[in-house]
């Protein structure tokens, strides 16, 4: 057993240390501060969950792992809500795709739209994992409602109104980490 654990700690810090030092959204400032918090939470919990295993505290294992899931989980509210509040502007963007993934209740799409603002042209993926039920309304090469950041015109949100999800996300990694020190 200690050598799985060993092994997922291992896989942790050097997935941790990927995502610090990968070169992947060079000029795309928001995603690189969230790849970058990401991969701090992930270094951080693999170190201190092999300081727990060498010194045979299954507690502060415990611990470790239950806090690295809900830093995450909270990390991924609060970067959504920092979309929802700096994508104010709305541009009409045209659906090109939608990438599907998971598999039954857990399946979600995630949709790539284009669309111009200051004279460039952006394709990108919305970053969103929205329910296919919704995706099902997108038609391709049809106009939609986006709305960008203005400072970075790559970042951009189909639904202004996802504030429910960023607080169920937020509320729980809080309760996530408090329950692991109980």
């Amino acid at each position: 057993m200690d050598t799985v654990i060993k092994i997922l700690l291992a896989a942790d810090i050097l997935s941790g240390l990927f995502f610090l030092f990968s070169s992947g959204f060079k000029g795309k400032r928001f995603y690189w501060i969230k790849k970058e918090i990401s991969g701090l939470i992930l270094l951080a919990g693999g170190i201190v969950g092999f300081y727990a295993v060498y010194t045979e505290n299954s507690v502060l294992l415990r611990i470790a792992f239950w806090s690295c899931v809900g830093l995450f989980s909270i990390s991924l509210g609060v970067f959504d809500l920092i979309k929802i509040r700096i994508c104010k502007t709305m541009v009409y963007g045209r659906f090109v795709e939608s990438k599907i993934s998971g598999t039954g209740r857990n399946r979600s799409v995630t949709p790539t739209f284009e669309y111009t603002y200051g004279g460039v042209v952006y394709k990108n993926e919305s970053g969103e994992n929205i329910p296919p039920e919704i995706s099902k309304n997108y038609e391709a090469g049809k106009p939609y409602p986006v709305f960008i950041c203005e400072n970075e015109p790559y970042l951009y949100i189909t639904d202004r109104n996802m504030i429910g999800k960023a607080i169920f996300e937020i509320l729980l990694g809080i309760i996530v980490i408090s329950a692991a020190f109980l």
